[in-house]
C-alpha cells in the first residue's frame, strides 16, 4: 500500500484503488459546478434575454443539451465511484411508492409527449402499504428505467407500470413495446458501460452506466431486479423492495 498523500490531502496510507476513487470524486465535483453554471446561464438567456434569432436559439439549445449530457455523465461517474467504495448510504423514510411513481411520470411528461408514447399505470390489489426506503434513490431507479423505456420505444408505442404487493415486498414492473435487447447481449445488461448494438444505432448518447447504477441501488435498498426482453418487441424490468429494511 502506497504511503503517499491522496489528492484530497489526507496523509494516511492509500491504495491505488483509493487514489483512483479520490480522483474521480474530486474531478466530478470540480466539473459539476461549472457545467451547472453553463446550463443555468444558458437557460436564463433563452428565457429572459429578449428576442433571439432562430440560429441563436438553436445554438443555445445545443449548449443546454450538451451541458445536461455532461452533467449526467459526471453524476453517473460519481455514483459508480460511491457504489464501488461502499459510499452509498440510505436515508430511510416512510413513503407511498405510488405517489413517487406518479411524480416520476409527471417529471417526464415533456419527454413522453415528444416521444409520442402512451403510459399506463396500474396498482394491483391496492391500496399498497407504506414502504420504508430511501426516496431519492428509489426515484433514481424508477426515473432511469422509465426514461430508457421512453427513449427506446418508437412513436405510438406503449409503456406499462405495475405496482403490486407480494408477501413482504412491493413489486415494480416497467414494460415497454420498444426495440428490445438482442438475446446474445442480455448477459451484459447490468455491466458498466454496456449499451446494446441496436440502441447504439438509434442514438450515440448515453453513458452505459444507468442500469449498473439501478441494479446496485436496488440491491443496496434490499431488493432484487430482473428483466426479460425480445429484440423488436420490447423489454420488461421488474424489481422488488422490502416493505421495511
Amino acid at each position: 500500500m502506497a504511503r503517499v498523500k491522496n489528492i484530497l490531502g489526507r496523509g494516511e496510507p492509500v491504495s491505488m484503488q483509493n487514489l483512483q476513487y479520490d480522483f474521480v470524486t474530486l474531478a466530478s465535483h470540480q466539473l459539476r459546478t461549472p457545467l451547472s453554471a453553463i446550463k443555468w446561464y444558458t437557460e436564463i438567456i433563452l428565457k429572459r434575454s429578449g428576442p433571439l434569432t432562430k440560429k441563436q436559439r438553436d445554438y443555445l439549445m445545443e449548449i443546454s443539451r450538451s451541458s445536461e449530457r455532461a452533467i449526467n455523465l459526471v453524476n453517473d461517474l460519481l455514483d459508480v465511484s460511491r457504489i464501488q467504495e461502499g459510499g452509498i448510504h440510505l436515508e430511510l423514510r416512510p413513503l407511498r411508492i405510488e405517489k413517487l411513481v406518479e411524480e416520476s411520470i409527471d417529471n417526464y411528461a415533456s419527454m413522453i409527449q415528444a416521444g409520442g408514447v402512451k403510459i399506463d399505470f396500474e396498482i394491483i390489489s391496492g391500496p399498497l402499504p407504506i414502504v420504508e426506503t430511501d426516496p431519492d434513490k428509489l426515484k433514481r431507479v424508477i426515473g432511469n428505467l422509465l426514461s430508457n423505456a421512453i427513449k427506446y420505444t418508437p412513436r405510438g408505442g406503449k409503456i406499462l407500470i405495475i405496482l403490486e404487493k407480494k408477501g413482504n415486498n412491493i413489486a415494480v414492473m416497467i414494460s415497454d413495446s420498444g426495440v428490445g435487447i438482442p438475446k446474445t447481449e442480455q448477459t451484459r445488461v447490468f455491466d458498466k458501460f454496456f449499451r446494446s448494438t441496436n440502441v447504439l444505432k438509434l442514438s450515440s448518447e448515453g453513458t452505459g452506466l444507468g442500469l449498473y447504477i439501478v441494479k446496485s441501488l436496488v440491491e443496496i435498498m434490499g431488493g432484487k431486479i430482473s428483466f426479460s426482453s425480445e429484440e423488436g418487441k420490447g423489454t420488461i424490468f421488474s424489481f422488488t423492495l422490502p416493505l421495511k429494511i
